[in-house]
Order: structure tokens, then sequence, then C-alpha cells
């Protein structure tokens, strides 16, 4: 799960994979902007087969905040 959402935000923000780490967040890139945000949660939610509960979406801000969101909406 964690090596696919890697892929999939590198190729979403079109960032090299350097830049990528767990504490990476919105706002810390000028690739991740709000609308870039909202982008990577609707790709996050397609590949995963998933729908982000509204309250739950708001908490995304870090790689791992999705991770760990994953983790939770996988488990149930």
């Amino acid at each position: 799960m964690e090596d696919k959402l890697r892929d999939l935000i590198i190729a979403q923000l079109k960032i090299e994979p350097g830049q990528y780490s767990d504490e990476l967040g919105a706002g810390d890139l000028p690739e991740w902007d709000s609308l870039a945000h909202m982008n990577l949660i609707m790709a996050v939610e397609r590949e995963f087969k998933i729908t982000f509960d509204v309250a739950d979406a708001v908490d995304l801000e870090t790689v791992g905040d999705f991770q760990d969101a994953l983790r939770r909406y996988q488990a149930s």
C-alpha cells in the first residue's frame, strides 16, 4: 500500500522521488497547492477504491496522514 501511495503521490504532484517523505505536506512544495491537494485526494480515492469521509479528508495534510487514513479505511 505504501509503495503504491508513494508512486501515486510522486506522479500526481510531478515531483522527484527524492522530494517524497512521510512528513511532506500540502504547502511544502509549490506543486502541492490547494487544487493539487484536491486532485490528490480524488486520485487516492480512485486508486484505492475508497471514499474519504469529509472529516477525514479535511485532516489529510501530510503523506503520513494519507498513509494513516488508508490503513484505517482498508481495515474496515
